[in-house]
């Protein structure tokens, strides 16, 4: 995720709300220098609420304007994507969303917003005109911890605008690809001045009560009304308390591939040991056939076949097994099929494909730190799982860091004793709730 990117995406006039929203979205996947986008069209269509139709015109458009540039075409294989990198010229070359000329929010020349379903008041008590007393600065979403520690520590905060910047975008964009309806398209500034004017108590609510509120609407079909609109009329004390509690208990966040929550519940299924596995009882009689069928077509891929499972070929072409085949082959299997939700995440991680997880899970984040790829830390990771029989992290590609249990393998006992405790907190927490 690019941070940088993503906040001079949201400040640039990109033409449409849908075209900002999945610019926005692919600076989500590039690393700071605008390189490594490689999402499935059908992942950016379910994150942006677009159509697939939608999402691949306006990549084409992207890589027309030089917006994007094509690394490398996908559709060689089935759900390759084709990989995409900024061009970092031309998005420093976008003209401001707010271009002085236009009037404050380049749709006249009027410093008061117009009313529109995005903005259903506009600025109406704006008394400075169009945003005069602060300027909009576009922070980058506050971490989960970060967003802890700002409920708990509500009242040191009443005086740092910084953070109330940081939890009004953390309203836009919420925690889990479930944006604001508008939020994008309308003020950001004139929803901070309705933020400033509540209590601590009430920005404590309309935080927690956000996603409910939303999920509300969504039951009753009716348009959430814009943010602004929201915490200015205080919303959240609308919302049912049991609607609040089931949302709570529903509530879902993403999971980015080899990142520190999904290298948490990776460790700990490993840690849960592998389901049982069986050796089938006439499993030599099976690679035999194999070994036959496929020297029919390919002696080299027979042969390969059989000596990745340490099996040799006699000068007759008989299969020699080695003495420990059988305990070879189950260790095997374990790896391959007796760990699967470690697999699963596996699998994710392939495809570069957001995952999603209850909220409790982001108590795993801060147990875990990042490792260089090719590390001494990285390669000692892979022998200790090598000796555990566990299967090793999917080949992360460009990735420069992969995230693993903090303290390396000797840490490991530390780990899974206080992510236990964090994950048994956490739901004790949902059920009081």
């Amino acid at each position: 995720m690019s941070i940088a990117i993503m906040s001079q995406l949201f400040k640039a006039h990109l033409g449409s709300t849908g075209r900002k929203m999945l610019a926005v979205r692919l600076a989500d996947f590039a690393d700071d220098d605008g390189k490594g986008i490689w999402p499935t069209v059908g992942l950016l269509a379910q994150q942006t609420e677009l159509s697939e139709r939608t999402v691949q015109r306006i990549l084409s458009e992207f890589v027309d304007e030089g917006l994007l540039i094509v690394v490398k075409r996908g559709g060689s294989k089935p759900g390759e994507a084709t990989r995409y990198d900024f061009n970092m010229a031309a998005i420093a070359r976008l003209p401001s969303s707010k271009s002085v000329a236009d009037g404050c929010h380049g749709v006249t020349h009027n410093t008061v917003s117009p009313v529109t379903p995005a903005t259903a008041m506009g600025d109406t008590d704006d008394a400075d005109g169009c945003h005069g007393v602060t300027q909009t600065v576009i922070e980058p979403p506050i971490e989960p911890s970060e967003r802890e520690g700002a409920r708990e520590g509500d009242l040191k905060d009443q005086d740092d605008p910084a953070k109330f910047v940081q939890r009004v975008k953390a309203l836009e964009l919420g925690r889990a690809n479930n944006p604001w309806p508008g939020a994008i398209a309308s003020s950001t500034a004139w929803a901070l001045q309705q933020f400033e004017k509540l209590t601590p108590e009430e920005r404590r609510l309309a935080e927690e009560r956000r996603d409910a509120y939303l999920a509300e609407c969504k039951a009753q079909k009716v348009k959430p009304v814009a943010l602004g609109v929201y915490l200015r009329d205080r919303k959240f004390d609308d919302v049912v308390p049991s609607v609040v509690k089931a949302q709570v208990a529903s509530a879902k966040i993403p999971v980015a591939p080899f990142g520190p929550v999904w290298a948490g519940m990776r460790a700990l299924a490993l840690l849960d040991g592998p389901e049982p596995v069986e050796v089938p009882l006439d499993v030599r009689d099976r690679i035999r056939q194999s070994f036959e069928t496929l020297l029919r077509i390919n002696e080299a891929r027979a042969r390969s076949y059989v000596g990745a499972k340490g099996i040799l070929v006699g000068a007759g072409g008989e299969l020699i097994f080695p003495d420990d085949f059988d305990q070879a082959e189950l260790r095997r299997r374990v790896v391959e099929s007796g760990y699967p939700q470690a697999n699963d995440l596996h699998r994710q991680a392939k495809g570069r494909e957001r995952g999603v997880a209850e909220v409790r899970f982001e108590a795993l984040a801060p147990l875990c730190e990042p490792v260089t790829v090719g590390s001494d830390l990285f390669e000692r990771w892979r022998a200790y799982h090598e000796e555990a029989g566990w299967p090793f992290v999917p080949d992360p590609g460009s990735m420069p860091v992969v995230y693993f249990p903090r303290g390396g393998p000797e840490g490991l006992n530390h780990f899974e004793m206080a992510a236990r405790a964090a994950l048994r907190q956490e739901r004790s927490d949902d059920h009081a709730a």
